[in-house]
């Protein structure tokens, strides 16, 4: 199985998880030097799609986290972890779109990551909504509340 490395680390005051509102939060995406010159045309997009490790969540427990409670919040059924966006998985992988804010030559500015200060950048991808958005999706209803204040 190949091993993966970071391309670049999450700068921000956010140091805990939070119960959310991640939608305003600005965020530093240093880029090891090595990769710099990868962001050449970056600009030209509006969004990003950030692929993060997830490094300080604790080993997945399948008897506690397969299924579960979205967000923890009792008022919602227990679903599986590949039904959800949990931060509890069996390969702690994060993926957000984000806005693109700024690019220099050092990183990238982005607004909405919910990522902490450190953690590690797998990959960053342009935005494009013909890989990425749907048409005519379909969700359960709990999906509303689960994200009420989330972003």
């Amino acid at each position: 199985m190949a091993q993966f490395e970071p391309v670049a680390y999450v700068r921000s005051d956010r140091n805990e998880m939070s119960a959310g509102h991640w939608a305003d939060v600005e965020s530093r995406i240093e880029l090891d030097p090595r990769y710099v010159k990868g962001l050449a045309g970056l600009g030209e997009f509006s969004h990003v799609v950030v692929v993060f490790h997830l490094d300080r969540i604790p080993a997945f427990d399948p008897a506690k986290q397969l299924t579960r409670n979205p967000r923890g919040m009792e008022s919602l059924p227990p679903v599986g972890v590949f039904a959800q966006r949990t931060k509890f998985r069996p390969n702690p992988i994060g993926v957000t779109a984000v806005e693109l804010v700024a690019i220099d030559d050092k990183g990238i500015t982005v607004r909405g990551l919910d990522a902490l200060d450190g953690t590690p950048v797998l990959d960053i991808k342009p935005y494009i909504p013909a890989f990425e958005r749907k048409d005519e999706v379909r969700l359960p209803a709990w999906v509303d509340s689960m994200m009420d204040g989330y972003f």
